[in-house]
């Protein structure tokens, strides 16, 4: 098994003259918003953010019709010293770093919080921007994805961290555009909360038949459960006292798969919910009556994941040489987390792997070759009992100190399961960068790839 992910850039200019190595994608970077923060971005029907709205007022799709929110809300806060927010696009450019790309606002500056301090806006802006409408007419389809931003933002305009989510766009005109965001779950503490509801299935003999109940809870959700076997509609049962039941009449024979879909008759003050039940029934031959087994749960093969936090450029930063022989700059590999849930069978040892690609910057190529590591001993937290051990990679010298070392340029080895178990553990290293001191005063950027490998 195999898990690659491409997964950051790293950032990293020199100076001409000898001045500090500076983490930045271009002169100014103009676009750099800092930060991704957290959180998820809401557009709601009413005015007011979360208070004034409820789940049932959540907006994700929509055409160039009307304007595509009244409000538009975050569900975290944003940093400490922000003092607006502004919405805005990001339009893809070939080539050109993320933070670069042209950017467009998309409704008011707007310094608005609820009661918990979450900010939101007022009534928003059109889709049909002419930027975007551009791309979108170069695209495959008429279609893309673009960043949408929440940006966090000083008095003074100075970008501190921002919300993302991704705009799906289709058409060309603003007389066929239409837009889509993805759907995040109601946060608390605004307006009136859809309540979660479970429902249990669960199945009976009675003679020949067989009785399907499902159980609804909270008590108090008023509604109806749909029976189904399979994708066959059974029945439909209005929900009394937290329960609705069906008689399935003499069913053959053999294993069956039922479902119970309940729809809640409020749909703002309670989630839908479903439950199933798989069973094997027969028939007794003396008796004609069903007989019903109901198998043991399957075991649960369980997985191997890991996780790598690259949301923004990884920086690079330190200094020219006296002699100016060199540049030096340093930095920290974010920390990977892997994450064994295997059963015994199949728990096996694994290696978490990365690799970089050549800096590329307006000028010149740095080899990746560069590019070296240390990394640091894992931290683990086994499950009771788990025998796991990991262990770090070796560390890998940059090839201006070690003319036989390929730096990062070539798979390297973060860390391993030196004794495979169940548990989480956590990789990290410090990044080095040694390059010659001819090289071309710009910013750099590199594409890291993490690999984890399991048996």
């Amino acid at each position: 098994m195999k898990l690659r992910r491409v997964v950051a850039a790293l950032v990293a200019g020199t100076c001409a003259t000898g001045a500090a190595l500076v983490a930045v994608a271009g002169p100014a970077a103009a676009n750099d918003e800092g930060p991704l923060i957290p959180g998820n971005i809401y557009f709601l029907a009413n005015a007011g953010g979360f208070e004034a709205n409820t789940a049932a007022d959540v907006l994700t799709s929509g055409t160039t019709a009307t304007r595509p929110w009244q409000s538009l809300a975050v569900d975290a806060t944003c940093p400490a010293g922000s003092g607006v927010i502004q919405p805005l696009i990001r339009i893809p450019q070939a080539g050109v770093p993320v933070i670069d790309w042209e950017q467009v606002p998309f409704g008011p500056v707007s310094v608005l919080v609820d009661s918990s301090g979450r900010p939101y806006t007022g009534r928003g802006d059109f889709m049909g921007k002419p930027q975007a409408l551009t791309y979108l007419a170069s695209q495959p389809g008429n279609t893309a994805t673009l960043p949408f931003l929440v940006a966090c933002r000083d008095v003074d305009g100075n970008s501190i961290a921002y919300f993302e989510t991704g705009l799906t766009l289709t058409g060309t005109t603003t007389a066929n555009l239409t837009w889509s965001v993805p759907s995040h779950t109601y946060p608390s503490g605004g307006g009136t909360q859809a309540v979660a509801t479970t429902t249990t299935l669960t199945a009976a003999a009675s003679g020949a038949d067989l009785v399907l109940t499902a159980a609804v809870a909270p008590a108090g959700a008023a509604g109806q459960v749909t029976f189904k076997e399979g994708t066959t509609v059974l029945g439909t049962t209005p929900v009394a006292a937290g329960s609705a039941a069906y008689t399935v009449s003499a069913p053959s024979a053999g294993t069956h798969a039922y479902t119970a879909d309940f729809a809640p008759t409020d749909t703002a003050a309670y989630l839908a919910s479903s439950g199933s039940l798989s069973l094997s029934l027969g028939i007794d031959s003396a008796t004609g009556q069903l007989v019903l087994t109901v198998p043991e749960a399957p075991v649960v093969d369980g997985s191997l994941i890991f996780s790598v936090p690259f949301d923004t450029p990884v920086a690079l930063t330190g200094s020219r040489s006296v002699d100016n022989s060199r540049v030096t700059a340093a930095g920290v590999f974010p920390t990977v987390t892997v994450t064994d849930t295997r059963r015994d069978a199949l728990l096996t040892g694994w290696e978490v792997n990365a690799q970089a690609s050549d800096f590329t910057g307006t000028s010149a190529t740095v080899g990746a070759k560069y590019l070296g590591w240390t990394p640091g001993t894992p931290s683990m937290t086994p499950d009771a009992g788990s025998p796991l051990v990991a262990q770090a990679g070796p560390p890998v010298a940059s090839f201006l100190d070690d003319a036989s070392s390929a730096g990062l340029s070539t798979s390297s080895l973060l860390g391993r399961a030196q004794t495979p178990g169940r548990g989480v553990s956590t990789l990290a290293a410090g990044l080095a960068l040694a390059i010659p001191g001819a090289t071309s005063a710009g910013s750099y950027t590199s594409t890291v790839t993490v690999t984890l490998v399991g048996g």
